[in-house]
């Protein structure tokens, strides 16, 4: 007689289905193992979906493609061009200068 209190899965819960399939030389991995593998929780991971992040539903559990999903991250990479030492000096921008107490504009450019 078994003893143990283990009870069997639920057939409809993530676990109970494959933590990597391969369709056509893809490899998916389910949502909830490649947040892990990528130290981040499922909630931040799914926020690229808005953004075009690529899944497929298998069996009603959320999988990414692993390449394509890769080829995503790497696309949102935000690269910022450096500034120069005199980009900003004479912007034409309006500059903020106290007057008695108060604060009062003044065209940087006069």
């Amino acid at each position: 007689m078994d003893t143990t209190n283990e009870q069997p899965l639920d057939p409809r819960c993530r676990e109970a289905h494959p933590e990597r399939i391969t369709i056509g030389g893809e490899v998916f991995i389910r949502n909830d193992v490649l947040a892990r593998e990528l130290g981040e929780s499922e909630r931040s991971l799914n926020r690229g979906d808005a953004r075009g992040s690529p899944y497929r539903f298998f069996g009603g559990i959320k999988y990414r493609p692993q390449r394509l999903h890769a080829e995503f991250v790497m696309s949102t990479v935000q690269i910022r061009k450096p500034r120069t030492g005199h980009e900003g000096a004479h912007d034409g921008r309006s500059k903020s200068v106290a007057i008695g107490g108060r604060h009062k504009r003044r065209d940087r450019n006069r």
